[in-house]
């Protein structure tokens, strides 16, 4: 697929429209990306979360500490 008329044609779009758009289009990703089967890796690692949390459940921490802790390194 010959990309380059879609690109010219975003170029010509405001600020305000190009952040619509690719809102949308991630939306329509997200929505494909949903719908994919997990690999097998990835239902492997799943697997093993899960395992590790059963094993020790309260060993976790509060959503609130890790995204104050991901912000405070950026």
């Amino acid at each position: 697929m010959d990309t380059r008329p879609i690109i010219e044609t975003f170029r010509k779009l405001s600020p305000s429209e190009k952040i619509r758009l690719v809102e949308g289009l991630w939306e329509e990703i997200a929505a494909e990306a949903a719908r994919l089967p997990l690999t097998e890796s990835q239902r492997r690692l799943l697997d093993e979360r899960i395992q590790q949390h059963e094993q020790s459940p309260k060993d976790v921490e509060a959503w609130e500490k890790v995204k104050k802790d991901i912000l405070g390194d950026l």
